[in-house]
């Protein structure tokens, strides 16, 4: 799950470069795409939380889900007060979200390894 959501945190790295460089039309490609990022970042944080083995997970996944919040509110007040320089902490939040995506997947591996396989019978 945290190599899908880093993926798609560089994804809108390339969307917005998109849209500043090209297609107009690459901003609502951008919101949209961001809006479905939503799905795995709360997926993760639900299994975090509740999930069997979950729990080696639970501060990167609490921390992306916080970061993700963040990042909507940003965008918000941004573009509804006209303060360009809130929205413009967006990219930079992007960046820590993306950090606690690669923690995410750095902790896959240890957590694999602790889980304990029952012997077999035989």
């Amino acid at each position: 799950m945290g190599v899908l959501i880093a993926g798609g945190l560089v994804m809108q790295v390339y969307l917005a470069g998109l849209a500043v460089f090209g297609s107009p039309d690459g901003w609502a490609v951008h919101g949209m795409f961001g809006g479905s990022l939503a799905i795995p970042v709360i997926a993760l944080a639900c299994y975090g939380w509740f999930g069997a083995d979950g729990k080696v997970y639970r501060r990167p996944a609490s921390l992306l889900l916080l970061l993700y919040l963040l990042q909507l509110v940003l965008v918000g007040i941004g573009m509804e007060t006209g303060m360009g320089w809130i929205a413009a902490v967006h990219p930079a939040n992007a960046m820590v979200m993306l950090i606690a995506a690669l923690d995410v997947v750095r902790r896959a591996p240890r957590a694999q390894s602790s889980r304990t396989v029952p012997p077999q019978a035989g």
